[in-house]
């Protein structure tokens, strides 16, 4: 038995028609059947298109589900690797030797000799720490969300993204910081407040005093240690001969406390040896140098009219 389907108006006018033109009654019954399987077809076409569309809805909304899913467990789970294997890692610049260096977030740093810097391997903290022992350049990549803080003893240096020289040597007793280009603030580790300065600034922070100044600088004069040259401008030859120590890793001995407050001003900006520097800076009547015989990176500096 044909299931029965609903006849429109215009099947009702077509079969007036029919009658119209005296259609046999066998024609019309065959008229009446290809009618009713061509209404069959397309009810079965329709309901399957229904279904298809469907279908098709229902795998899109899972497979976003899924993206969305897998999505996010890529994220937690690339998180969470970061976290887990994120280590400290120590650069260690020995005396005598420059080094550059580019950390995770591609902060570009040059350190100066004898300077040791310690970094996570991965910065995932809010803030990205250093620690550093010694004097280094920094061309910080910029992250407004993720500020850049340099820990020098309990001094620290908190910038967004600028060019700055620290200073931090343990047997000195200054910290210097000197900025070249953006902006930084320093303030103390227990401390809140940030002492902003500008390019051509500097900021010295004294051990002893436990107290910052601020003060206008050449910054070139301040990292001419980059280029390898010296800037010195009335300083003391204690300080020299530290400088001294730590470019060319050599000991220097300085015999007298008198020689040691000694100060000079000069500039050796031709990448000028030790020997070159000891003739120059000794043309003072009141010293005079000697290299061990025994070990070449042994200097003595000592009193002129010593016997």
């Amino acid at each position: 038995m044909r299931k029965k389907i609903h006849i429109s108006d215009e099947s009702v006018r077509l079969t007036d028609l029919l009658d119209q033109l005296g259609i046999t009654d066998d024609i019309s019954l065959m008229v009446e059947e290809m009618r009713e399987d061509i209404y069959l077809e397309l009810n079965q076409r329709i309901q399957s298109s229904i279904h298809r569309v469907f279908y098709l809805k229902i795998v899109a909304v899972a497979a976003f589900f899924i993206l969305l899913v897998g999505f996010s467990s890529y994220i937690s789970y690339h998180e969470g690797y970061k976290k887990q294997h994120s280590q400290t890692v120590t650069a260690v610049n020995p005396l005598g030797l420059q080094s550059s260096l580019v950390l995770p977030d591609g902060t570009a740093v040059l350190l100066n000799a004898g300077t040791t810097l310690s970094y996570p391997s991965a910065f995932i903290a809010k803030s990205r720490e250093v620690i550093i022992e010694g004097e280094a350049f920094f061309e910080v990549a910029h992250d407004a969300a993720h500020p850049f803080i340099v820990k020098a003893e309990n001094v620290r240096v908190q910038v967004l993204g600028t060019k700055f020289n620290v200073k931090a040597y343990k047997e000195e007793g200054n910290i210097e910081v000197t900025l070249e280009e953006g902006s930084v603030g320093v303030r103390l580790a227990h401390q809140s407040d940030l002492i902003r300065i500008t390019p051509g600034e500097q900021i010295c922070f004294s051990k002893v005093a436990q107290k910052f100044v601020r003060r206008e600088v050449n910054p070139e004069l301040y990292m001419a240690w980059r280029e390898r040259a010296f800037h010195f401008n009335n300083v003391t030859f204690d300080n020299i001969a530290r400088q001294l120590e730590r470019r060319f890793n050599v000991h220097v001995e300085i015999a007298t406390e008198d020689l040691k407050k000694i100060r000079f001003t000069g500039d050796f900006v031709r990448d000028e040896n030790l020997l070159q520097i000891l003739q120059v800076i000794t043309t003072d009547k009141r010293m005079l140098y000697e290299i061990d015989k025994e070990d070449n990176n042994k200097i003595r500096i000592y009193n002129r009219n010593t016997d």
